[in-house]
């Protein structure tokens, strides 16, 4: 018998010989192996790398997740393929084209002040700080300042109370509302090239287009509530205007005195506090209903944009629960479950890029959605003087509950859609049954497939219930408190 030393010598004597007689497997028998292991997709799939040289660099993605490197399928196997011609953007059907147009209405009302957002191309998105967005950007946010310190000094003359807080806090809600747009929009040129390259695999082959298509989903919602919030901001000044002559008119005929109502007294009347840091002019006056407007657009802006997101994500899940609807009656190898739960990781992974600069959105959102419900409520039991005060009171309340809600129920449809596409799988046929049917299974039933406020809260339908509940608990409670304030009536018109 050898000793071990005899041995050790005898392996480190003829290494050599040993490493070179090893036998290596060929090329064509790995693809055959391959093949007989994962299947062959039905389809080719061919997605175009949109991503710049500064994209990935390291110190841009500090404290981000990487988006992970996308495979795409050949007939054979599994390898990277760029296609050879270019990409004609403007004819998909893309998230970033969905959303361009009202990106640049965004613009004008000095939000999401990127460069680009017209071009079919979402390479030529770009964020600078020198630019003319951006000044708009920073002189919107001085003139509300304004607007906000007033409020702020008026406050704290004449004190404070539950129903008078709720300028202080609308100007606050803008003013938090820009600066999150302001850094969303340093971060949307990446966030936006990483959607389309996900967004790549569903608008071709396997997948279908649904009856409706993305930018007709986007824009109709979009074009609605643009339209609904303009309409609540007239009848606001409608209400102002009229509530301010018929009062001069009825005390100039109380007084035997001719009716004084000039732009500057409607001003004064309406925006006193404002007048305690600035003189009363006709500019002023015109700059403070210019600054005003516009806090109205970003106030119902955040929901708009939050509305779009989900319907843009959900869009994509749809998708996929048709083709795994295709494929009840059909018998499909694993290689094509396999596939769609690739596919279903890059949606989870695209949803959480996009939840992580949305978040803050979404929670500022949903507070300032409790909070001005909650007030409007609190003032449904008070009376009013004119029917035109009734008539905006009543519409910008429905408008307000309805496009909370309408906004709640468009994030959750994510969630919808998931849970929709998990019941489709659990009827797949017994022929059909695979390991990769149970992992997508178990990762479908294990995930939370939703936007979120900051991981404090998931946007899905039962936290629409569970709002219902909260806010009538609060009012409740605020109507005990204001019950002195309803009891007084209206003041005097000509007081």
């Amino acid at each position: 018998m050898l000793s071990r030393n005899k041995l050790r010598e005898i392996l480190s004597k003829h290494q050599q010989a040993f490493e070179g007689s090893k036998i290596l497997p060929s090329k064509s028998a790995n693809e055959k192996i391959k093949n007989i292991s994962l299947g062959k997709p039905i389809e080719k799939i061919f997605l175009e790398n949109i991503e710049d040289s500064d994209v990935m660099k390291p110190v841009g993605m500090t404290g981000r997740r990487t988006p992970i490197e996308y495979f795409t399928y050949k007939e054979d196997d599994f390898h990277y393929k760029k296609p050879s011609e270019h990409t004609d953007y403007s004819r998909l059907d893309i998230f970033h084209r969905a959303v361009s147009p009202i990106l640049i209405i965004g613009q004008c009302f000095s939000l999401m002040p990127v460069q680009g957002v017209g071009q079919p191309n979402p390479r030529h998105v770009r964020f600078s700080f020198k630019s003319l967005r951006v000044l708009i950007t920073l002189i919107f946010l001085v003139a509300s300042s304004a607007l906000n310190l007033a409020m702020m000094k008026h406050l704290a003359r004449i004190g404070v109370n539950a129903k008078n807080l709720v300028g202080v806090v609308f100007f606050t809600c803008v003013q938090s509302s820009t600066i999150l747009f302001l850094s969303l929009a340093q971060r949307w040129p990446r966030l936006i090239r990483f959607w389309t390259r996900t967004e790549m695999i569903f608008i071709r082959k396997p997948y279908e287009t649904p009856k409706r298509d993305l930018s007709t989903r986007v824009r109709r919602a979009a074009v609605t509530i643009i339209f609904l919030s303009a309409v609540e901001h007239l009848l606001y000044l409608a209400s102002a205007v009229v509530s301010q002559y018929r009062r001069a008119n009825f005390c100039a005929t109380l007084q035997n005195s001719t009716v004084h109502f000039t732009f500057e007294d409607y001003t004064y009347k309406n925006y006193d506090y404002v007048y305690e840091l600035f003189p009363n002019t006709t500019l002023v006056g015109s700059l403070i209903l210019v600054v005003n407007f516009v806090c109205t657009f970003v106030w119902n802006y955040m929901d708009l944009f939050i509305m779009m997101v989900g319907k843009g994500i959900a869009y994509r899940f749809e998708q996929m629960k048709m083709r795994i609807n295709n494929l009840l009656n059909k018998e499909v190898p694993e290689s094509i479950f396999m596939e769609i739960r690739d596919h279903y990781v890059k949606l989870l992974e695209l949803l959480e890029y996009v939840d992580d600069d949305l978040s803050g959105i979404i929670l500022l959102s949903c507070a300032n959605n409790l909070y001005f419900v909650c007030y409007q409520l609190l003032n449904i039991f008070n009376k009013l003087r004119w029917p035109i005060n009734y008539v905006y009171f009543w519409f910008s309340l429905l408008f307000l509950i309805g496009r909370t809600a309408f906004v709640f129920l468009t994030a959750a449809s994510i969630n919808d859609e998931a849970k929709d596409a998990l019941a489709v799988l659990r009827r797949v046929s017994a022929k059909t049954w695979c390991v990769e049917v149970e992992r997508l299974i178990f990762q479908m039933a294990t995930t939370t497939v939703a936007l979120s406020g900051k991981k404090f809260y998931f946007l899905t339908r039962r936290l629409l219930f569970g709002m219902a509940g909260t806010i009538v608990t609060y009012e409740l409670v605020l109507l005990q408190f204001d019950e002195p304030n309803r009891s007084k009536g209206l003041p005097h018109l000509c007081a």
